[in-house]
């Protein structure tokens, strides 16, 4: 891949992840609202923390979609890469953990980050055969 070619797909990249940004928010917005007509039943509460979590990660996310959408050089493709590497064991348990505790939405917007991590991987031989002829 050449760098004007890693640059596209790093936009790309970052396009996907808004989208990802996008369906969280959502999520964090629908925790919200049923974590306060719950709570009375203290249901809300748990669903409350969580939402307090996936908002976390939001703006964590956030802040990798504005580093990675600058990455231009193979050697920042490689660290895209790793970086979606890395998620993807996290992707599984939560998706799981979602899925056995009814949230389908939770479901939802793991398993598009998971496709989006294994694409990004699959980009990982490319980047390598670019990263090795330039050295």
């Amino acid at each position: 891949m050449e760098d004007l070619q890693i640059i596209k797909f790093m936009k790309k990249i970052s396009t996907l992840m808004y989208i990802s940004f996008a369906l969280w928010i959502v999520i964090v917005i629908m925790q919200l609202v049923i974590g306060l007509v719950t709570i009375p039943f203290g249901y809300g509460v748990g669903t409350l923390i969580l939402m307090v979590y996936n908002l976390i990660g939001c703006i964590r996310y956030f802040k990798n979609i504005q580093i990675i959408k600058n990455y231009s050089t193979p050697n920042e493709a490689l660290y895209c890469v790793k970086y979606f590497e890395g998620t993807i064991v996290m992707c599984w348990i939560f998706m799981f953990l979602n899925l056995i505790l009814g949230g389908f939405i939770g479901f939802i917007g793991n398993l598009y980050d998971l496709i989006l991590a294994y694409y990004v991987k699959s980009k990982k031989k490319e980047f390598l055969m670019h990263f090795s002829e330039i050295q």
